[in-house]
């Protein structure tokens, strides 16, 4: 390494001083003072304490025997804490004066000591605790006073810093033994600093280059950091805000203008509940009185599960508003054609909703979130109980399976946006009878009565059900459309009501109903209710819900029409194609019937690498795993395998090539492909050349008995 190199390198060790954020340095500095304090306390104790004597003349406070002496020397370290308590000084002077107050408790102690050698290292201390405060002024101060105490006083006054013979007949020798333990001490406070400094600016970084404002204020509602964007969009300077009340920043305003008051301030809601907020066309006032209309998000901060704060961002939505303006002066300018605009408004809609997806995506997370609290409450509730009667253990896991189900369900819904109109379903024989009896069981358990709301009974209702034929389809997906009607009807029901459906043959269809005792609907929403991301729920509603209905129907082959009017309810009639071939139906237990494999298990998640072992093993296979494409690649040459089951996405060697390589080196060898997209890629055919079986994450124990048995029949 050359010369100007080493020295780059050295040189990007030295901090560059930069500021730390308001509530770091303050809370650092909070420390120091404390520390000042206490030392200023211990100082004015010595005295007393060692039974000095009592002298209360002016000539006892240069008497290094009297308890006055120490009180006095307690006294000027007391001082400099005084001083560092004065708010109107800036930050270097603050830190200045807590510097001089631990180096001076520092030359103290060691004078009280009788030049006790241990003590210097006093000093060694004090200065790693001022680095703290990352501030270039008061450190190099307190290294200058290090460096006179120990080069000046301890070469010309000896007796005053060192306590043994040596140190007086050789004192720059013990100033230089000195000073490199001060050099030292100083390296590692200067490298962590640098290190400290690089943390904060990436975080700074981020912030800096992301164009949403955001700012944080703490439990008391002061605002402790804001990025440059936040800071330009509200007219203030990022530095000068931090520790001011946030209402003197930025005021929350009503749709008529006027403030919102605190306590009813959605920005602030999350420091009571700690839940999320998204506020759509609110208005913030700046300093100025002018108005800013914005998009925002307040997220809870939580630490060790203390509410520390709140992190708002948001977006100026002003170009949004002029554009809807710009939009409503073009309908009024076209009023003459009314109904061709109409339609196009639909169109410009929709496309403003496609656009929007991302908002809709945070709402489906926020679902799949609820759907997570039950599945990881439970886990906590039987790690934590380990008593817990056999009963309660079932009635937990059975829980924890529903609520996992509801989360692959919440997936899902979203992937069915890209399955194509013509996509047909499962070739597999559907039960509609038990597929009714199996939705209103989901929907109306003891423990999500809340949902569905008190005074609403559903009432199933089956017109000659021996009679009732099969159909070729997705039972789950049978099963998730009646589940979304009966939200649907439970939503057209507030003060309660009757829900029932009923399924008979009509001719060569199965014929479907499903009516409530609602409001119903008016002759517009009931025209367009089945159109995506159409929805009556305002905010709370993503307008899916009856799209995917439609979208399931017509993958089986199906029709469906709605009939409804204010007042006297809904009613959703589908209609199915009956197929008069025995359809193929599923193995009663695929499990029972496969034979006993060796099986190769690839997968970079532990924990889903843990858990598809225990299927495996259940079945009666024998199963070796490994954490990531080289290594499974590895074992697999080392060893005999009937079967290679692997994950796709993985670090050091993805699943594609692995499953390529192998195929190379055993053309024969069965594969398997587990993803969480092995819907769309069965959808789109994007099964990769080498894989004889993909199938969709979460798994279940049925799919994959069924995918083994599968690959292994073909080999």
């Amino acid at each position: 390494m050359s010369l100007p190199s080493l020295g780059k390198r050295l040189w990007d060790l030295v901090p560059s001083g930069g500021a730390l954020p308001e509530e770091v340095w303050g809370s650092r500095f909070r420390l120091l003072v404390a520390l000042t304090w206490a030392h200023a306390a211990m100082i004015a104790l010595v005295g007393p304490l060692l039974g000095r004597r009592w002298d209360l003349s002016l000539g006892a406070l240069l008497d290094d025997t009297t308890a006055l002496h120490t009180i006095a020397e307690g006294g000027i370290v007391a001082l400099f804490a005084l001083l560092a308590g004065w708010q109107r000084a800036g930050r270097t002077v603050r830190t200045t004066a807590v510097g001089f107050g631990l180096m001076s408790s520092s030359a103290i102690l060691v004078h009280l000591s009788g030049g006790y050698i241990e003590m210097h290292f006093h000093f060694f201390v004090m200065l790693v605790f001022l680095a703290l405060c990352q501030d270039w002024i008061p450190y190099l101060l307190a290294v200058a006073f290090v460096t006179v105490h120990h080069g000046l006083v301890g070469v010309l006054w000896p007796e005053g810093v060192y306590n043994h013979p040596a140190a007086f007949n050789a004192p720059w020798r013990w100033a230089g033994i000195h000073a490199a333990f001060v050099l030292w001490s100083c390296v590692g406070s200067v490298v962590a600093w640098r290190f400290n400094e690089r943390a904060f600016a990436q975080t700074a970084l981020i912030l800096e280059a992301t164009g949403e404002g955001i700012f944080g204020i703490d439990t008391q509602r002061r605002v402790t950091f804001m990025n440059p964007a936040a800071a330009g969009l509200l007219g203030v300077v990022a530095r000068e805000v931090a520790g001011k009340p946030v209402t003197a920043i930025v005021r929350c305003l009503n749709s008529d203008g006027t403030p919102t008051p605190d306590d009813r301030a959605p920005l602030f809601a999350p420091l009571q509940d700690r839940r999320a907020r998204h506020g759509t066309d609110q208005i913030f006032s700046r300093l100025d009185g002018s108005y800013l209309p914005v998009d925002y998000v307040a997220t809870p901060m939580v630490e060790r599960g203390q509410l520390t704060g709140v992190v708002v961002s948001f977006n100026d939505v002003t170009e949004r508003h002029r554009a809807e303006a710009e939009l409503q002066r073009s309908h009024r300018e076209l009023e003459v054609t009314l109904a061709q605009l109409k339609a196009t408004q639909r169109q410009v809609l929709q496309q403003e909703r496609l656009r929007a997806m991302g908002e809709m995506a945070s709402g489906i997370a926020h679902d799949f979130n609820n759907t997570l609290s039950p599945i990881l409450g439970f886990a906590e509730l039987l790690v934590q109980r380990p008593d817990v009667p056999p009963a309660t253990t079932q009635r937990y896991a059975q829980l924890i399976n529903t609520a996992a189900l509801d989360a692959a369900s919440v997936i899902r819904r979203l992937r069915e946006l890209y399955r194509e109109r013509g996509e047909s379903s499962p070739d597999i024989a559907v039960d509609l009878r038990r597929c009714l009896e199996e939705a209103a069981a989901l929907t109306q358990p003891r423990w999500k009565s809340e949902a569905l709301g008190r005074g609403v009974s559903i009432r199933v209702v089956i017109t000659d059900a021996v009679d009732v034929p099969v159909i070729l389809g997705d039972a789950a997906g049978i099963r998730e459309m009646l589940t979304n009607l009966i939200f649907n009807a439970v939503d057209a029901m507030p003060q309660g009501g009757t829900i029932a459906m009923r399924v008979r043959q009509d001719g060569d269809e199965v014929l479907l109903t499903i009516s409530d005792t609602g409001v119903g609907m008016s002759e517009e929403v009931r025209r367009r209710c089945l159109e995506p991301f159409f929805s009556t729920k305002d905010q709370q509603g993503t307008g899916l819900g009856l799209a995917l209905v439609n979208t399931t129907v017509q993958r089986h082959g199906g029709t469906v029409t709605v009939e409804s009017e204010p007042g006297q309810g809904t009613t959703f009639s589908i209609r199915l194609p009956i197929y008069r071939e025995a359809p193929a139906t599923p193995a009663a237990d695929p499990v029972e019937r496969s034979r006993r494999l060796r099986i190769l298990w690839v997968e970079d998640d532990p924990l889903v690498r843990v858990v598809v072992t225990e299927q495996l093993s259940r079945q009666g296979h024998t199963v070796q795993s490994a954490a990531n494409g080289l290594e499974g690649l590895d074992t697999f040459m080392s060893g005999r395998f009937d079967l290679v089951i692997t994950d796709r996405a993985m670090p050091e060697m993805g699943g594609d090539q692995l499953a390529t390589t192998i195929r190379q080196i055993a053309p024969k060898k069965p594969i398997i492909m587990l993803t969480g997209f092995g819907d769309l890629m069965d959808a789109k055919g994007e099964q990769p050349p080498a894989v004889d079986a993909v199938i969709s994450k979460p798994v279940t124990m049925e799919s994959l008995a069924s995918a083994i048995k599968q690959v292994t029949a073909r080999h």
